[in-house]
């Protein structure tokens, strides 16, 4: 008690007597929130306020507290949603922004993440002054740059405590786990039919719930690869790589094909290559063996061929007339749906009628239609150096495939401007580059920020 009431003292630079009351009105605060909550309809808010006001406090005791409680609720966010609030990940993110930004406000490394990042924030930002839509741009917007914030906030602590990613990817691939068996047990269950795409929770995309696993399958995979956590890594590597298979994502699954392939396999002796070759392939086929799976993968694949990829391929031909209608500045942040009417669809060299108002499903043809050339260039030079050379330290390899796996989602899916856990590798992928080009082995000697983070260590830094 007498730590937190230090911290919060310091904090908000206030006495002991204020700092006191601070603290006892938080508590009073989320009792009077219980209270509302029996005797009125008001059951979310109240909840979502009480929440809030629970991680403030152990925030402010604990500050990266929040951040590994940011990271291990992004899997699984859809849990529970909290109406107008949004999802807890949300939550806790937006307050690790608060309790550790703002106090480091002055001395946040902010050239960690690369300048192309900000310049391209910033021309999505300005793409509101020509879109075409631009309540649309200013309804996506905010989501940008909340995760574009956090992303330079953890691209801070891994500066400064770099020793914080190996315990942090954990966190994210435990909660990720836990999310793959969410939505296999119910199939082993008979609960769901076999052959059907699976997900974690009622109204989840199966691909965003692919894109979730990719980065967890791909660090359970290194862990093994590095005879580190063996059960605990065989564990996971398995509940991914099913849940995976069963969704049905043939861009995840593509992913995982590009990650073994350029990112482990070169990296190994001819030893461990064939190790990686055959655990790879015992996965994919213990997963081929749960009910309905060879059946969906055979469907799913079936599909691709005749349809070009669930119409993606007309998608993509719309896009590209979208792309020549504004070739330098793009219609717009989030415009592209905006822009894909039936005029567009005559317009171009689509074979059928995908629809109007679809999106992108790929990365490049997205920012090439919503922010022109000028975009996607910005957007190359601050993906690509990260995707090209590893970073400092012994966690930078897993963090590029990691982080690769999700791009090469991105070519399928819609995931850079509003999934958390592109944003939060984009952050660790950031930290660890500036170190290598800093020197990161000085920076590294550095003081470590554990998430039990005390007031003094917080001084010294």
């Amino acid at each position: 008690m007498a730590e937190a009431l230090s911290s919060l003292r310091w904090r908000l630079a206030v006495g002991d007597r204020v700092a006191i009351f601070a603290m006892v009105a938080v508590l009073g605060c989320v009792a009077l929130c219980v209270a509302l909550a029996t005797r009125a309809d008001l059951l979310v808010q109240v909840t979502a306020i009480a929440i809030v006001l629970v991680l403030l406090l152990l925030g402010l005791r604990w500050p990266l507290l929040l951040l590994f409680v940011f990271a291990a609720l992004i899997p699984i966010e859809e849990v529970v949603k909290l109406g107008e609030f949004g999802t807890l990940s949300r939550i806790a993110g937006l307050l690790f922004a608060v309790v550790y930004g703002l106090p480091r406000l002055g001395r946040l490394t902010l050239r960690a993440m690369p300048l192309p990042a900000w310049a391209f924030v910033g021309w999505a930002a300005l793409s509101v002054g020509w879109a075409l839509d631009q309540g649309a741009a200013l309804a996506e917007l905010p989501t940008l740059i909340q995760l574009f914030v956090v992303a330079v906030l953890v691209a801070d602590v891994v500066v400064h405590g770099p020793s914080v990613v190996h315990p942090l990817l954990w966190a994210y691939t435990l909660s990720a786990t836990v999310a793959a068996l969410v939505g296999i047990v119910p199939l082993l269950a008979g609960a769901v039919a076999p052959g059907l795409r699976i997900a974690a929770f009622q109204g989840q995309d199966e691909a965003q719930f692919a894109a979730v696993l990719l980065p967890a399958l791909v660090f359970s995979l290194s862990e093994l690869l590095n005879r580190r956590h063996l059960v605990v890594g065989a564990a996971v590597a398995m509940a991914c790589s099913a849940g995976i298979v069963l969704s049905g994502t043939r861009g995840a699954w593509v992913s995982m094909a590009v990650v073994v392939i350029l990112f482990f396999l070169p990296r190994l002796r001819a030893r461990q290559r064939i190790a990686v070759v055959v655990v790879t392939a015992l996965l994919v086929v213990g997963a081929v063996q749960l009910p309905g799976a060879a059946a969906l993968v055979t469907q799913r694949a079936e599909v691709a061929l005749s349809s070009g990829g669930s119409g993606r391929v007309d998608i993509w031909s719309v896009g590209i007339a979208i792309f020549g209608s504004a070739p330098v500045a793009g219609v717009g942040f989030a415009n592209f749906p905006v822009a894909f009417t039936m005029d567009r669809i005559v317009s171009s060299a689509a074979t059928a009628n995908p629809g109007t108002s679809r999106a992108p499903h790929n990365i490049v043809i997205g920012t090439l239609g919503e922010l022109g050339l000028v975009g996607f260039i910005l957007l190359v030079l601050f993906l690509l150096p990260l995707l090209a050379r590893r970073g400092w330290g012994s966690e930078a390899a897993v963090v590029q495939a990691a982080l690769a796996s999700l791009m090469t989602a991105a070519l399928f899916l819609d995931v850079l401007s509003n999934r958390k856990q592109v944003w939060l590798f984009l952050g660790i992928a950031g930290g660890l580059a500036y170190l290598r080009r800093h020197d990161g082995a000085s920076l590294a000697e550095r003081p470590a920020i554990p998430a039990g983070t005390t007031v003094a260590s917080l001084r010294g830094m």
